[in-house]
């Protein structure tokens, strides 16, 4: 079959010579011109010398063995770089540097000398082109592996199983090919996320090697602890001598891979100890958050906290709730805690001054809780001191635990002087909300953080340092009513802009009478309580020199309560 095709082609090269020599007698040419005959020879080759892959630098060579008649040559590197008018001795070996990686096209044109009887001058003949891929020396990749706990498919850790995790390495002028794992036990592995379980706890040096798509490597490796944590537990008991002193027992606390080193005791009053079994006594009764710390021979560590309370042999009231009940009313279930109470002669008396408030009964709950109530009909406003009595015991005092007030009425102490407010009663969830925050401290400590003078003067939101109070509750419902204007000498809410329904615990006094504006802005702002004693305390807070609407010199509420 090649024979043929010989055959053929040396066929229809002798006719197509025989047609051009016969055209070129016909037309009296003196000499034959056999240019567009070349292009029946293979274009010439283009061959790289040397090992360029890993450079920018290249050398070519044209191979002109088809093309003896060429004089000249041109050479065009795809990257905007010519070189031309070359003879074929200067030419035909040529060295390139590249500026950038990336592909290109190398081409070689190739010249005749023209013909000298007709005049023309050098002729293109033919020309070679060859695809580069040029990619620059070779940047080593890097090599980088996070660890986390391995989990069974019911998501449980798997003990001592560790995933190992490479897809963070990176090859900046390639990709990452191989990644080969040493886990620092003789066991190896092969992929960008692997999984492995340690045959027991310990240290492990885990190496990772990575290799680029040009053979590069970069290797890291880190220590690696594998260990499964202990389990902190302990017990304690309280002194039947001595109910201040408690004793503490972590024997119960294991490491099931190891051993525990180390017991590190924290008793909640500021003092710590330390080994299996401690003592330890409390100077005053109360509820402590004890905590456990235990530590194995890996450098683990595990911690368990427990509630201790410990009574002493004192009796002893730390609080009352609530602590507040309006005059003229008899109060709900009225709760007091303290220590070491008893039924024996047990009695509550609530005083202020020469004012004794006796309660209609007393229940005993148990050492550390009473319960009672108390009828105030007739009973002076004021503070109360809760003393608490039994047989064989001195009475046992809280001062000034226990107000008993108005319905309506709040004082606001700051350092200008009291203002005393009476709250409107048509407004119920606007007041009710008020009166939680103040029943909740919120107010102690807050600033008037806004003063505008002839206008408003605002608080309630920011502590000192214009630190932003986050409110307890949220928004309430506007309750405006044009029969209670924002004249001088009123409280209203303050709200976002935009959102009648957004008031929660920022209030203003009205310095002059502001009813055109704010009775007809924003669904109108809710008048909830007017000012009856200290108005003059609230234009001393509008006097104050002023940094923009915000007073120079704090103007805090020390205390909030109702009145």
């Amino acid at each position: 079959m090649s024979g043929t095709k010989q055959i053929t082609r040396g066929l229809v090269l002798v006719a197509l010579l025989g047609s051009a020599i016969v055209s070129a007698i016909a037309t009296g040419c003196n000499g034959i011109d056999l240019s567009g005959l070349l292009n029946l020879r293979n274009p010439p080759a283009i061959i790289p010398t040397g090992a360029p892959t890993d450079s920018f630098h290249w050398s070519f060579m044209v191979d002109l063995r088809n093309y003896p008649d060429a004089s000249s040559l041109a050479w065009d590197f795809g990257d905007g770089s010519t070189v031309s008018n070359l003879t074929v001795n200067s030419g035909r070996y040529i060295a390139h540097d590249f500026v950038t990686a990336g592909q290109f096209t190398v081409r070689v044109h190739l010249f005749n000398n023209g013909q000298v009887v007709n005049g023309t001058g050098p002729q293109l003949i033919a020309t070679g082109s060859l695809p580069v891929r040029v990619l620059g020396p070779n940047t080593s990749p890097t090599a980088s592996f996070v660890v986390s706990d391995l989990r069974d498919g019911n998501n449980a850790l798997v003990p001592n199983g560790k995933r190992f995790n490479g897809s963070g390495s990176r090859d900046n002028d390639g990709s990452i090919s191989k990644f080969d794992w040493d886990f620092g036990d003789g066991a190896t592995g092969e992929g960008a996320t692997v999984d492995h379980t340690y045959g027991s706890s310990g240290r492990f040096d885990v190496r990772l090697v990575v290799t680029d798509d040009r053979g590069a490597t970069a290797t890291t490796t880190r220590n690696l602890l594998v260990n499964t944590p202990p389990t902190a537990e302990f017990d304690f008991t309280v002194s039947s001598v001595d109910n201040l002193t408690a004793s503490f027992n972590g024997q119960n606390s294991f490491d099931p891979d190891g051993t525990i080193t180390l017991y590190s005791w924290q008793f909640g009053d500021n003092t710590t100890g330390s080994g299996i079994q401690v003592q330890h006594p409390y100077t005053t009764p109360g509820t402590y958050n004890a905590t456990l710390t235990v530590t194995d021979s890996l450098g683990t560590t595990a911690t368990i906290t427990k509630e201790v309370r410990v009574t002493g042999n004192d009796v002893l009231v730390t609080s009352i709730s609530p602590d507040f009940a309006v005059t003229d009313t008899t109060t709900g279930t009225i709760t007091i805690r303290g220590e070491n109470f008893m039924a024996d002669g047990l009695a509550v008396t609530l005083e202020g001054g020469m004012n004794l408030v006796f309660p209609n009964a007393v229940n005993l709950v148990n050492s550390s809780e009473i319960t009672t109530f108390f009828d105030l009909t007739g009973v002076p406003l004021g503070d109360y001191d809760v003393v608490v009595e039994m047989t064989g015991v001195s009475p046992v005092r809280l001062p000034a635990a226990f107000r008993i007030g108005t319905a309506n009425r709040v004082r606001i102490e700051t350092r200008l002087g009291d203002v005393v407010i009476e709250l409107v009663p048509d407004a119920p969830v606007t007041t009710q909300n008020f009166l939680q925050y103040v029943t909740d401290r919120f107010y102690d400590g807050t600033i008037f953080h806004r003063v505008v003078p002839g206008f408003v003067v605002q608080g309630g939101g920011f502590l000192p340092g214009l630190i932003e109070q986050t409110p307890e509750r949220p928004p309430i419902v506007n309750e405006f009513s044009p029969n209670r204007s924002n004249i001088r000498g009123t409280l209203a809410m303050a709200k976002v802009g935009g959102d009648p329904n957004s008031a929660t615990s920022e209030f203003f006094f009205n310095l002059d009478d502001n009813s055109q504006n704010l009775d007809n802005q924003n669904g109108g702002f809710t008048v909830f309580a007017n000012v009856v004693e200290g108005l003059d305390v609230v234009d001393a807070m509008a006097a104050e020199p002023l940094s923009g609407e915000t007073p120079v010199t704090d103007i805090i509420m020390t205390r909030v309560r109702r009145e």
